[in-house]
């Protein structure tokens, strides 16, 4: 039987902009309904929903994010994959790395560290510096307004997005074989075994507003 490690919530319902020393209130959730920019293959801004071959760009955030496909092949929303790193420490007992190829997929291994290379190598919507999210990244496209009707995403830009879990590229520091998901049917983030295979959506780009998870 899968284990699963307990539940760690991130409220990210409201951002906050700083302004001097003074606090002001960001946009409310309406703002999931306005920020989003479909971006066609060639990087050009489009008019109307993205298709298969499209990304999307959070212009309120500043990043452009992977859009799945409904079509067979390596941006299938029907892929799933481990979490691997080849750059975290294997020295001593215990390996950060993860697991290689340990999910179900097309077009690449089935680990995250392959797909964002086979993404990277396809020139996918015109760039190749598609990289995982961070945690945070992910909650700022999660819509809490949808918690009762998940996905919690606006599926008019995000297509085939499952009320499922996808990984961040945040490992967890309190466990070596373990990292943060972003759970898309109750809009918060979880921590998950890096061998258990997850969904993924890549993004590209510097947060303008959110700070980088750095653990």
């Amino acid at each position: 039987m899968k284990m699963k490690l307990p539940l760690l919530s991130v409220a990210i319902s409201v951002l906050l902009l700083t302004a001097g020393c003074e606090k002001q209130s960001g946009p409310g959730p309406e703002i999931h309904d306005t920020k989003y920019l479909a971006i066609g293959p060639g990087g050009q801004p489009l008019t109307g929903d993205p298709g298969d071959n499209d990304c999307v760009l959070d212009q309120f955030i500043g990043l452009t994010w992977e859009v799945k496909s409904d079509l067979p092949g390596l941006r299938d929303w029907r892929n799933t994959y481990t979490w691997y790193s080849p750059e975290e420490s294997s020295e001593g007992e215990l390996d950060y790395r993860g697991v290689p190829n340990g999910g179900e997929c097309q077009g690449s291994e089935c680990d995250t560290a392959a797909f964002v290379k086979a993404v990277n190598e396809s020139k996918y919507c015109g760039y190749n510096d598609w990289r995982m999210p961070s945690r945070d990244e992910l909650g700022s496209i999660s819509d809490p307004r949808k918690q009762s009707n998940p996905p919690s995403i606006n599926l008019k830009y995000f297509p085939y997005t499952q009320a499922d879990e996808y990984w961040s590229g945040n490992d967890y520091q309190f466990q070596y074989d373990a990292a943060w998901r972003w759970n898309f049917k109750f809009g918060h983030d979880r921590v998950d075994w890096k061998a258990s295979p997850g969904r993924v959506r890549l993004v590209r780009g510097e947060a303008t507003i959110l700070n980088r998870v750095k653990e």
